[in-house]
Parts: C-alpha cells; sequence; structure tokens
C-alpha cells in the first residue's frame, strides 16, 4: 500500500518548496519511514535536480532522495492553499506547482516502476482533472489511494 490516507494533504498553507519539504520530513518522521538525514538530502536534491513539470492542465512535482535516506515504500501527496515555485525539470525556469507528490522508496529497483506509475496517471487527462477539482482531503486521499494502490 502506497498511499496512506494521512500522507495525502489537501489544501495545506506552505508557501515554498523549503516549507513543502520540512513539512513532507515532520510527518515522515513522525511515523519513521525516513532517516534523520532525509529533511536535507531532499532539499539538496531538488536544487540540484529540479522535480517540476509542466503539464497541459495543472503543474506538479515528483520530489524524492535517494534509498538510503527511506525506510519504507511509500507516496507523500501534498495539494498545497496555493501553488509553490519550483524549477522546470526541463528547462530549469520558475514554474508554480499545483501538486507534488514524494517518492519514499528504499527499493531502488521500484523507483522505476513507480515513476512510470505517476508519468501514467499525469498522461490521464480525466484522473488529472479530477485531482485539479478535488475539494477536501478525503477526495483527494480516495483518489490517490484507489490509483496507487
Amino acid at each position: 500500500m502506497y498511499v496512506e490516507e494521512d500522507l495525502v494533504f489537501y489544501n495545506q498553507p506552505l508557501v515554498n518548496q523549503i516549507e513543502v519539504f520540512d513539512f513532507m520530513a515532520d510527518e515522515l518522521e513522525k511515523k519513521d519511514y525516513v532517516t534523520t538525514g532525509f529533511r536535507e538530502a531532499i532539499k539538496k536534491r531538488e536544487q540540484k535536480f529540479p522535480t517540476g513539470l509542466k503539464l497541459s492542465d495543472m503543474n506538479v512535482a515528483i520530489v524524492h532522495t535517494e534509498a538510503v535516506f527511506s525506510k519504507t515504500e511509500k507516496l507523500v501527496v501534498i495539494k498545497p492553499e496555493k501553488p509553490v515555485m519550483f524549477r522546470n525539470i526541463e528547462n530549469l525556469e520558475p514554474i508554480d506547482v499545483d501538486l507534488v507528490i514524494g517518492l519514499i522508496l528504499n527499493d531502488s529497483n521500484k523507483h522505476l516502476e513507480i515513476l512510470k506509475k505517476v508519468s501514467q496517471l499525469f498522461q490521464n487527462q480525466e484522473m488529472m482533472k479530477d485531482i485539479q477539482n478535488v475539494k477536501s482531503q478525503d477526495e483527494l486521499s480516495s483518489l490517490m489511494q484507489n490509483y496507487f494502490n
């Protein structure tokens, strides 16, 4: 089970990347799903390898770090209250991101499998419209659990 109800966050008042990463790390550390080095590793990786993606209906970021910082196989889904600026993976330009998916994977062999599933999600225009139009935490959580679990 990759998506847990309490790892899906809707309408979070996060204003920048650092807040997103600290919030994610706080939630994952509470559950003992990541090592103490996760927080800094995810920030450093994002600086070197930006993860923002411009899609037709909404912009997303797929944040992750090396498997050594993860203790389990989970996805964190954050739909911030307002878009958060990330850098575009393709041209490094700033883009406003509407959805952040954090990959917490301790098995590097599953990394490509999950990335494939995430990219299929992004290509599913109906599903992306549903995500864009969610009105509650429960709605977002159900969509993500039904898709990934």
